[in-house]
């Protein structure tokens, strides 16, 4: 018999790939590495997709299941160009939001969390403005309780964030070198770990309470599509 999972989490992150990324490459896919494998858990489902940007987004990892061991697919994140910010984080958000939509409504996730960790600002986006990110972040935070974390570098975080509709709390500058990124990816008192735990504990009592009302003959309407 199968054991019963205590919730799906879905983890999405939104990987910045510019240029000036490249002195940081190494650390940032060994720390990310540590982070995913962090993750695991035998009580319960976490599914991850990556996007990594540059002028382009490249979507690296799809729904990779994180208990099978830590993707692989980071190791093809890449350096170069310039910092489509706003792409990434629209694509990321429609096409995870798409994903969710197609599914049954009992096979969504109990609780995401929608990372972005970039270390400069937007400077090459075609297809977003920063209102778009704004619009899809505050409807995804409201309506589904998606839980967004913005990790910067060289520039104040909050303030960013901010522009964004993010509250302090979701929002943390990093300093662009080793130490920097180790501790935003390793640390359990980070502000990605702590929004990592946080969404896991919500996630559990949405599953739980998804169970209850199925038992019942009822339906929840609090889906994370």
């Amino acid at each position: 018999m199968n054991k019963e999972i205590k919730s799906y989490m879905h983890v999405a992150l939104v990987l910045d790939a510019s240029g000036s990324m490249g002195s940081l490459r190494s650390t940032t896919v060994e720390s990310l590495k540590k982070f995913f494998e962090g993750l695991k858990s035998e009580d319960d489902k976490t599914l991850l997709d990556v996007w990594q940007f540059d002028d382009e987004v490249k979507h690296l990892a799809d729904s990779v299941d994180l208990n099978a061991g830590a993707p692989r697919t980071i190791e093809a994140y890449t350096i170069g160009g310039c910092t489509a910010l706003y792409d990434a984080i629209c694509t990321g958000i429609d096409e995870l939001g798409r994903k969710f939509a197609a599914m049954p409504e009992a096979e969504r996730p109990d609780g995401v969390i929608f990372a972005i960790l970039t270390d400069g600002f937007e400077n090459a986006s075609r297809n977003f403005t920063r209102e778009d990110v704004k619009n899809r972040i505050e409807h995804q935070s409201t309506k589904y309780s998606w839980d967004f974390r913005f990790l910067a570098a060289n520039q104040d975080a909050i303030t960013t964030g901010r522009d964004f509709g993010l509250a302090a709390e979701s929002c943390a500058t990093f300093d662009a070198d080793t130490a920097g990124v180790v501790h935003m990816c390793c640390s359990r008192d980070s502000s990605l770990n702590l929004g990592v735990f946080s969404t896991r504990e919500s996630s559990r009592a949405r599953h739980a309470m998804r169970r209850k009302l199925a038992a019942q003959g009822n339906s929840s309407d609090d889906s994370t599509n």
